[in-house]
């Protein structure tokens, strides 16, 4: 797989995009009621796939373990259905696609957590941390 940080990085600029001509459109518009779904976008989209592509890059060794690839695929993959369905759902519709991208994204948000908090236990990261 490439490299997880330059992929998070990478999509973090497109949510980032996103979010900044949905925010203009409203604004254009005068029409705020999907400002909470401009929110998510900004907030999940590109600021957790920011934080996270920076982190992976960080300390590289976070990107080599299976979780991490795991990790990246749920979160990356969440994002859009959770983006989806909180459109749909602020118009009155379905709330199962938010509610199963929210959980996609909880489940990537903690399997990043596990990496950050267990790097502590392997050898090669700690020696690694000596340098730093």
């Amino acid at each position: 797989m490439p490299n997880i940080g330059n992929l998070y990085i990478k999509l973090g600029s497109v949510w980032l995009v996103v979010g900044m001509v949905m925010g203009i459109a409203m604004g254009v518009a005068e029409d705020f009621k999907l400002a909470p779904l401009h929110a998510h976008i900004n907030l999940l989209g590109f600021a957790c796939h920011l934080l996270f592509g920076l982190a992976y890059k960080q300390w590289p060794e976070l990107a080599r373990s299976k979780i991490a690839v795991a990790q990246f695929w749920i979160f990356a993959l969440a994002t859009p259905v959770m983006a989806v369905g909180l459109y749909f759902t602020l118009q009155a519709g379905p709330a199962a696609p938010t509610i199963v991208g929210s959980f996609g994204l909880l489940i990537g948000a903690i399997l990043f957590s596990f990496l950050v908090w267990t790097r502590e236990a392997s050898p090669a990261l700690q020696a690694g941390r000596a340098g730093a």
